[in-house]
């Protein structure tokens, strides 16, 4: 089975906004994602966010461009009703979270991918961090 990774925000602000410690294990999944190994997935709802924080750190043009190659580089998971209203009904504390947990479950995510894993109750999908993942996966020699 393909590994389909849903990347959470905190991920491809640590690649764009150069954030240590955890560039390298962030930019090494989307580099995975770039040479087709892994597919890479991004929650529709999260360009929105992403624009206005990559706005903020980077400014307007450098906030297009990142988006635009996320674009190149990963699907886009459709955010439907079904999943709001999973998300609206769930036990998390976070409805981001929630929404992102349910759009990866929704595409068929093998793994949703984040900073935070104990954000997310639910066990029905892997829920790990960059550098947990990679080092189950993808192990250095």
């Amino acid at each position: 089975m393909p590994v389909k990774l849903l990347l959470d925000i905190n991920l491809v602000l640590d690649i764009f906004l150069q954030r240590e410690p955890h560039y390298a294990a962030s930019s090494r999944v989307f580099s995975l994602c770039e040479q087709e190994i892994c597919q890479g997935l991004l929650a529709a709802q999260s360009y929105a966010t992403l624009f206005y924080l990559l706005r903020k750190g980077l400014g307007k043009e450098a906030a297009h461009g990142n988006l635009r190659l996320l674009r190149q580089v990963l699907a886009t998971a459709p955010l439907t009703s079904a999943e709001v209203d999973q998300a609206l009904n769930s036990g998390f504390r976070d409805f981001e979270d929630a929404l992102q947990y349910y759009v990866a479950l929704a595409c068929g995510a093998t793994h949703l991918l984040t900073r935070n894993p104990t954000d997310y109750p639910q066990t029905e999908l892997p829920v790990l961090t960059p550098t947990i993942f990679l080092a189950i996966h993808f192990p250095l020699p």
